[in-house]
């Protein structure tokens, strides 16, 4: 049994802070939470100082990935990076069947790592580029005990095959829309989750506008020049009709469309805790993406401007929003990438309070389980991290650690810190770290 005692709990169900509150631990759930004054401390309690800081529910990586079992000793290394940066929850958008094992190994606390919700493999042409293909997928990943249908890249009649099996077994499915459905398609098809919100720039781009022939580009790159934001509130009307999810993963594009040099982003300090081919290849693929003919600067520059204020729009319009950043992917360390993203958020017009919704409440909710985990309050799942500094005030502040706290095990920063340097070593060559003097 653990007590935070004397914290100022930030409890997320409402935008407030509950000065000097004692909050109580008991196995995986929180069992109290009340004025200091007034809770009473279970004698042998563990109690942890909460004086001057803040104790707020647990982030969720909404569009992570967890690697495949080639490599064990990376896919605990990454499961940790997650929880030391507080992100107790991650919708595993890269399925593999090792995966669900996986799954229930950190349910049963067998392994440390954030609570796992895991999507099948990639629905691809290969495997499901027929609508009895399609069908057939859906029906083998819902049996095996996926937690949702992955999207690919599929034929439109392969997609409402697969999207009308999915809603008649109960099976969600999510991640992108395929070039041939487009937006609106997907949205009537009601898919749960769209994410890295695909399609949305195509729709953008007014019916009948010349597009030269040209690919549409990594998400609507190729016809940033052509997009219309008069037809925003018409995207978001038909969003919130749907009641589709979007994990806008902002940080996916903005990382290669910054004018920061891919030398000067690898050498990032949680650049050090990933393998040198991954690193590789993030500095390949930003160089790649600078020679495109859709990603020149003013084209990159208009995609994020939009996609910034897509997501303001789609948020102060109702349309439920998740956060999340495509980790580990395009200079985007798990864990340490979310603090990137909710900044991006921010900076798109969102308060830290709203950004913070995106990651505690919301994938609560969106998981159909409001009540458990994502605020501090009694029978919630004891996902928890304590800071030095109030987040609401910055969000920058989520950074600024005393601790995390995963299904009721408490991880305090110094055992945290100790544990990222024994990964380092491991992942840089020669024991030198990117940014480490």
């Amino acid at each position: 049994m653990i007590a935070f005692v004397g914290v100022d709990v930030v409890p997320m169900d409402r935008e407030t802070v509950l000065e000097d509150h004692t909050v109580i631990v008991e196995d995986d759930r929180i069992t109290a939470v009340g004025p200091a004054d007034e809770v009473e401390i279970p004698e042998g309690a563990q109690r942890i100082d909460g004086a001057g800081r803040y104790l707020m529910p647990g982030l969720a990586e909404m569009h992570g990935h967890v690697p495949g079992p080639d490599d064990p000793g990376y896919v605990e290394d990454v499961l940790f990076l997650y929880v030391s940066n507080g992100v107790t929850t991650v919708r595993n958008m890269a399925g593999h069947p090792s995966h669900l094992e996986l799954r229930e190994r950190i349910a049963d606390d067998d392994l440390l790592g954030p609570t796992l919700f895991t999507a099948s493999p990639w629905l691809s042409p290969d495997k499901a580029g027929t609508p009895e293909a399609a069908a057939q997928a859906v029906r083998e990943y819902h049996a095996a005990g996926f937690d949702l249908v992955k999207l690919g890249s599929i034929p439109p009649e392969a997609y409402d095959a697969m999207a009308d099996t999915a809603h008649d077994i109960g099976m969600p499915f999510g991640g992108h829309i395929p070039e041939g459905v487009g937006l609106v398609r997907a949205l009537e098809a009601r898919q749960a989750s769209i994410d890295h919100l695909d399609r949305y720039a195509e729709f953008l781009v007014p019916d009948g506008a010349d597009t030269g022939g040209r690919d549409p580009g990594f998400f609507g790159s190729g016809r940033a020049g052509l997009i219309d934001t008069d037809r925003i509130p018409e995207a978001v009307r038909r969003t919130l009709q749907a009641g589709t999810w979007n994990v806008p993963t902002l940080s996916l594009v903005e990382h290669l469309a910054s004018p920061e040099p891919a030398e000067a982003m690898i050498a990032w300090p949680e650049m050090r805790y990933m393998p040198q081919e991954v690193r590789d290849g993030w500095v390949r693929a930003k160089h790649e993406f600078a020679a495109r003919d859709d990603f020149q600067p003013q084209a990159a520059r208009r995609l994020v401007e939009v996609r910034r204020q897509l997501t303001k729009a789609l948020h102060d319009g109702g349309a439920p929003i998740a956060l999340g950043s495509d980790a580990p992917q395009f200079f985007n360390v798990p864990g340490f990438s979310i603090h990137h993203e909710m900044a991006m958020m921010v900076a798109a017009g969102l308060t830290p309070y709203e950004v913070l919704v995106t990651g505690t409440r919301n994938p609560a909710l969106y998981f159909g389980t409001p009540d458990a985990f994502g605020t501090v309050a009694p029978g919630r799942r004891a996902d928890l991290i304590l800071l030095q500094a109030n987040p609401l005030d910055d969000i920058g502040n989520v950074r600024k650690r005393a601790g995390v706290m995963v299904r009721g095990r408490w991880l305090p920063e110094d055992e945290i810190q100790a544990r990222l340097e024994a990964i380092a070593p491991r992942e840089a060559p020669n024991g030198q770290a990117p940014g480490a003097h």
